[in-house]
């Protein structure tokens, strides 16, 4: 188990102060430190802000904006930045389309889009955003950092979707990567009603210390809690993947996976620790070693992943797709996804790149750590 993210969450105020927001970058690096002397690895430290509207005067200020704040961030020692979420609104497609351009013109800036409760024309701008992103650069690797939220409430620490709520104090969260707790869990259980069993107090076992560190060391922040989105990593042992073949003696996608991803969520419930953000498992494609490597074979699809999305997952994430995908197709897909997140009450994400030059059944081949070989996904 890592922690991938202390994930600060700065109000419009301190964003303002340059001497308050290297306050809460300090505050953030002594409990990595304090973490870290406790045997648990913290991959980054993130900043998310409120929702980019509310402190951002116009969307054509957006990508100014964007830049500055990512040096501000930068200096007070965080790698990641969030400009909060779009969400609904007169304006959210003119702020959708600024988004392309704040991207292009940074390094680590992300951004989500709430569609929960949009109105048609968001829902189109969303998807004209995705697809403007694919054409930054020429492996379509932008859109790692644009995702479409549904139903995300603040405090989550999970990029792209991370955002403070509006008029709330400065806090933090934790963003867990704990993949290899699920398959050692998998391992070990007779049955999912073991497993469940098992991998709640592995869980509650590794996170109540980490709670009480975050608690003792939070400075004038609130501590929001864990997001323990089970995340992988793109080897067998931190997969997913792994967990649930393991549970189903079948590959992804077979009789059994629907209910090995709604017993994973089950045991993120079940476990005692304060929870914030999706505590769903994350079943990002590219970023699992065992989804990547099932993306080009049969009975891995657009609708597994929505099925899953609906057994308990946090939806389609990371998902490569065709560079010529029409935009009546992707603004569908995002349609569903919502109609979903709505049928079940609890928030859901979809990330998707769709890939220049490249078409369904197509190898993937990015050069990031976090990556691991696939294939185009048909939608």
């Amino acid at each position: 188990m890592e922690v991938r993210a202390i994930t600060v969450f700065a109000s419009a105020a301190t964003l303002a102060e340059p001497d308050r927001l290297a306050e809460l970058g300090r505050t953030a690096a002594t409990l990595r430190g304090h973490i870290e002397n406790a045997g648990i690895k913290v991959q980054s430290l993130r900043l998310a802000t409120p929702p980019a509207p509310g402190w951002i005067s116009e969307p054509a200020a957006l990508p100014q904006a964007a830049v500055a704040l990512e040096a501000s961030a930068k200096q007070a020692g965080f790698k990641h930045l969030a400009v909060g979420t779009i969400g609904p609104g007169p304006d959210q497609a003119a702020w959708l389309a600024a988004v392309p351009t704040a991207l292009a013109g940074t390094q680590w800036l992300f951004c989500s889009a709430e569609l929960l409760g949009a109105d048609s024309a968001a829902f189109g701008a969303c998807a004209q955003t995705v697809l403007a992103n694919s054409r930054l650069g020429n492996d379509g690797f932008a859109n790692l950092r644009f995702a479409a939220a549904f139903g995300m409430p603040p405090a989550g620490p999970f990029f792209p979707a991370a955002y403070t709520a509006e008029g709330a104090d400065d806090g933090f969260a934790l963003a867990i990567e704990a993949a290899d707790l699920a398959v050692t869990a998998a391992a070990e259980a007779p049955n999912l009603d073991h497993f469940v069993a098992g991998l709640a107090e592995m869980l509650t076992r590794r996170l109540q210390p980490l709670t009480a560190l975050a608690n003792r060391h939070a400075g004038r922040a609130v501590f929001h809690g864990i997001d323990c989105a089970l995340a992988p990593y793109p080897s067998p042992e931190r997969s997913l993947g792994t967990a649930i073949e393991s549970l189903t003696a079948t590959p992804f996608g077979g009789p059994g996976t629907l209910a090995a991803v709604a017993a994973l969520r089950c045991a993120v419930t079940a476990a005692s620790f304060p929870k914030t953000g999706f505590n769903a498992p994350m079943l990002i494609v590219l970023e699992d070693a065992v989804l990547a490597a099932r993306s080009g074979e049969t009975g891995f699809g657009w609708a597994e992943l929505l099925a899953c999305a609906a057994a308990g997952s946090c939806g389609p994430d990371v998902v490569p797709l065709p560079g010529d995908l029409p935009v009546a197709r992707l603004v569908a897909a995002l349609r569903d996804v919502a109609a979903l997140a709505e049928s079940i009450g609890r928030p859901l994400e979809m990330r998707v790149l769709p890939l220049p030059n490249r078409v369904t059944g197509d190898a993937t081949d990015f050069s990031f750590d976090y990556f691991a070989p696939g294939r185009v996904l048909a939608l």
